[in-house]
This record gives C-alpha cells, structure tokens and sequence, in this order.
C-alpha cells in the first residue's frame, strides 16, 4: 500500500529542493546569484575551461539551461565564451577574474547554507544523508533528463 502523499519520496525531495533554494537564495541574495549559476562558477574555478556542452554535463544541466544560465553569468562579466579552436560550433567557458572574486566573495554564505540546511541533522545523519542521496542520484542517473556526464580527462 502507497504511502500518505506527504510520505512520498519525490514528494520529500522536492520539498527539500525547495527548502534547499530558498535558503541559498536567502544566504546569498546580496551576491545577486543563483544555485546554477554558483554551480557553474564553482565547477569553472575548479575544473579551469571547458566547452559549454562538458560543463552542463558536469552539473546535469541540458543544453537550454546551460545556455541560459551561461548567458546571464557573461553579461555580467563573471565568464567568457570563446570559439573553440578544434570545433567552431563549439564554445569554450572561462571563469574571469570578476567571477573568481566574486567566487571567493560567496563561498562562506554558501557553506553557511549547507550548515542551515542541515541543521535539524546530527553529524551522523547528515553523512548518512547524503550518502542515500548520492546512492540514489548515481544509481538513478541515466533516467534523468539530464543525466551528469563527467568530463574524460585526457592524458598528456
């Protein structure tokens, strides 16, 4: 017998998604910044330049989003995009020094939004917790709309 709708598992994880974003959008409202855009500078910073379609696989983003999120982090100077030189369609993403500064800028508001939203957890339960939720994001990936697909790093 299925659970009482408010017991659902998707019902349970939306409603912590949305938890979730309103408190980063609350910690960190000052630095005019979303979770994808934060997502891209992060991945950006730490991975340096990659094509546009590599780094919305890096976040599980699909083409539309990624595209749309780049565009608005661009026309505020915190990326560039530049033509790739192997394939011209192709567009190469690079954090700017604007964006690294501001990276720097929001990086204690955003470790203070994983505390809040794991505040109710005792240290055991919030590793416990996001094991589950990696288990279940990896074992379910391929079913995603935009599955994450991370980068082959070749050899030099």
């Amino acid at each position: 017998m299925m659970n009482s709708f408010a017991g659902l598992p998707g019902h349970l994880l939306r409603r912590c998604h949305q938890i979730a974003v309103a408190i980063f959008l609350d910690e960190c409202s000052i630095y005019d910044l979303t979770p994808l855009q934060f997502a891209v500078l992060i991945v950006l910073s730490e991975q340096g330049p990659q094509d546009q379609v590599t780094l919305g696989g890096e976040i599980a983003l699909d083409r539309t989003t990624i595209t749309v999120v780049v565009r608005n982090l661009e026309e505020r100077g915190l990326i560039v995009r530049d033509k790739s030189g192997r394939d011209q369609r192709s567009k190469i993403v690079s954090i700017t020094a604007a964006g690294k500064k501001l990276l720097q800028q929001v990086l204690p508001a955003v470790e203070h939004t994983q505390a809040r939203i794991m505040a109710p957890l005792s240290a055991e339960e919030s590793a416990q917790l996001l094991h589950l939720l990696e288990k279940l994001a990896e074992g379910n990936n391929q079913l995603s709309r935009a599955p994450v697909r991370k980068r082959k790093i070749r050899p030099q």
